[in-house]
Formats: C-alpha cells, structure tokens, sequence
C-alpha cells in the first residue's frame, strides 16, 4: 500500500474528484481497490445482474462465495436513498458484501441472518478517515485481496453480525424496559384529558344553571337580569376564578390511532396485519379494528391492544421470556406489503408536524 497515495485520496476536495459517480468511481473507489490488493483488469465495470441490473464494479476472480459487488452515486448522494437498489443486486448476486458509496462516504453492507438489510450494515466509512489504521484495517479484511482469496473475511463478518445482533438485542430491551412505562404515562394523560374534558361541559352546564336561576328570582320580583347583568357579573368576577374553556393541549407524538392511519388513507379498517419479529410470522395475523383502536386476533377471536398481542407473541415464540415489561406493539406488526405498522405511524407524525 502507498500511504502517499491515500492520504490523496483522503485529502481530495469535492471540486478535486467532480460531482458525478463516474469520478466517485474511477478517483476513489477504483484506486482503493488497487491499493487493497486487486488488479485493474479483475475489476469489471457496468455489469449485469441476473435480473438487467448493472453494478458499477464487480470484483472478478474471487472465492464464489465471496462475491462483492460495489455500486457508486453522485459526490453528495444520500446512500439511504439508494438502499433498495444495492439490496436488490445483493440477492440476485447471492453476495457475500455490498457496498455504496458517494464522494465521502463508504457503506459496506451483508445479508446477516435474520437481520433486515438495512440493519445489515457492518461499517460506514468516511473516506477522510481511510488513513486511520482501523479504518484501513477494517477496509482491508472486508476487500483485500488476501482476506477474500483466504476467506477471512468470512469470519470477520461473522463476528460483527455477532456484534450487531447482540446490539439489536440490546435495542429491544431498552423498548421493552420504557415503551410499556411511556404508554401507561400516555394512557394516563389521555384519561386526564378525557377528565379535563368532562369538567369544563360539567363547569359550562353549571355556569347556565346559575345564570338561568338567578334570572327566575329577578324576573319573579318583576326586574329582568339583563339590567342588573354588569353588577352581577362584576361581582360573580371577582368571587369566582376564571377558567379558560379554550385549552389547547400538546398532541402526543408518541399515540397514533388505527382511526387516524385509516383516515389518512395509510390503513384500511379491517385489513390484516403480520407478526414480525426478525422474521414475518404468516400464521400469526390479527385484523385491525380502527373504531376501538384494537386488534382481533385470528387464531383466538379475542381483541387486544398492538402491544398487548405482540408481547403474548413473543413469548410464545421465546423472544421474550419476561412478563413484567411492555413492548413497543408498533414495531411487531407489517402489513401484507411488508410496511412495518411503527414506519406507517412516523408517517402519520411528520404528516401532522409530530415530526420534523
């Protein structure tokens, strides 16, 4: 490796490697390539998937099942945008990594086990970094040329999907020690609210009662309240406080209803929702019952919250062992076209300014 030569790589500026992914292509990742071990002529450029996809480079000559197919973007493209894309290939291909990158930054990507893709990202590198020995360190077991021939890389993969799914682990048990305290919290607010509610139509009937009775005992000694109204009212100010009827209270980001996402247009009522976890669960469907913002359980008849259900899924199928924590319901259910419930209610947030 020439360390001279990376560190210009490292060193480029936007207007030194141009905005299209040709320059991305042939100024960095292609002189990466070189200096991680791989000849030029084992590069192939432009080529086609099995399905008419073309990848802009594909390392040729490596083990088969050490495929890498490596896809380049514009110098300031958002890479997330272009996810689908690079895990489409990733399929066709049956590779081993994916990676994208743009003009500085380098996503490398595999299919792990029981992991969505997205969450299969092994390492985000920024291409200023590149001459920070763990970085090359990481770059070189993942796409050097004598971790691939000896397969290596094989094992390094395994110990980071190691990593990352011990990490979702831990993920998931952060939902599950505060999502089901948050719900409560926000249960009891909505009740609060429902309470506040209640109170005003109770202080709004009573404020008519009054005015209503005091009006009786005027016009029974033949003088109407309207005359004496200012005094009255003046003196009902300062005896009673004033209670504003107008309250404006903050909407939860944190509830969305079956109701809303119907009306949005976002659900239909009725339609049937999956168990999720790692993996679609078909035999495991509940029907959404937008009115009670409940789900009907198919295999029992039953209703119950989102949460409520996938917490008792999850424990069936030995994802959770404990009963004492919620869960975070959203984030079990997906729709027929593989939408996750959680995604279609940060939806609905950003659509009524929840979100930023």
């Amino acid at each position: 490796m020439s360390m001279e030569e990376l560190k210009k790589i490292a060193n480029f500026s936007e207007n030194d490697v141009g905005p299209t992914e040709e320059n991305v292509k042939q100024k960095i990742v292609v002189p990466l390539l070189v200096l991680l071990g791989h000849r030029r002529e084992d590069l192939e450029f432009e080529y086609r998937t099995r399905r008419g996809g073309l990848i802009d480079i594909f390392i040729k000559n490596v083990p088969a099942d050490c495929k890498i197919l490596i896809d380049t973007k514009n110098y300031s493209e958002n890479l997330t945008d272009h996810i689908e894309q690079i895990k489409g290939y990733t399929f066709d291909e049956a590779a081993l990594l994916a990676v994208i990158a743009n003009g500085s930054e380098i996503r490398v990507y595999s299919p792990l086990r029981g992991v969505e893709f997205e969450r299969s990202l092994l390492y985000s590198v920024r291409r200023a970094d590149v001459v920070d020995d763990s970085v090359w360190q990481i770059l070189s077991g993942l796409l050097g040329y004598e971790s691939l021939q000896s397969k290596n890389v094989i094992k390094l993969i395994e110990a980071r999907e190691k990593e990352i799914k011990d990490t979702i682990s831990g993920e998931e048990k952060i939902d599950e020690d505060y999502t089901g305290r948050i719900e409560t919290i926000d249960s009891d607010v909505e009740a609060k609210e429902e309470e506040i509610e209640q109170l005003k139509k109770d202080r709004e009937n009573l404020a008519k009662e009054m005015e209503t009775k005091k009006s009786e005992i005027w016009n029974s000694i033949g003088l109407p309240l309207e005359l004496i109204k200012i005094t009255q009212t003046a003196t009902y100010a300062r005896a009673t406080p004033t209670v504003t009827t107008d309250i404006q209270y903050t909407r939860k980001a944190g509830r969305v209803t079956f109701q809303e996402l119907a009306e949005a247009g976002l659900i239909k009522n009725g339609q049937t929702l999956y168990f999720y976890n790692t993996r679609l669960f078909k035999d495991e469907q509940a029907q959404i019952i937008a009115l009670s913002n409940k789900l009907k359980y198919k295999n029992d008849g039953r209703i119950y919250s989102t949460s409520e259900l996938a917490k008792i899924l999850l424990i069936k199928h030995g994802f959770k062992h404990d009963v004492e924590h919620g869960v975070a319901g959203p984030k079990y259910w997906k729709t027929e076209d593989s939408k996750l419930l959680n995604d279609i209610n940060e939806q609905l947030r950003r659509q009524r300014g929840d979100r930023k």
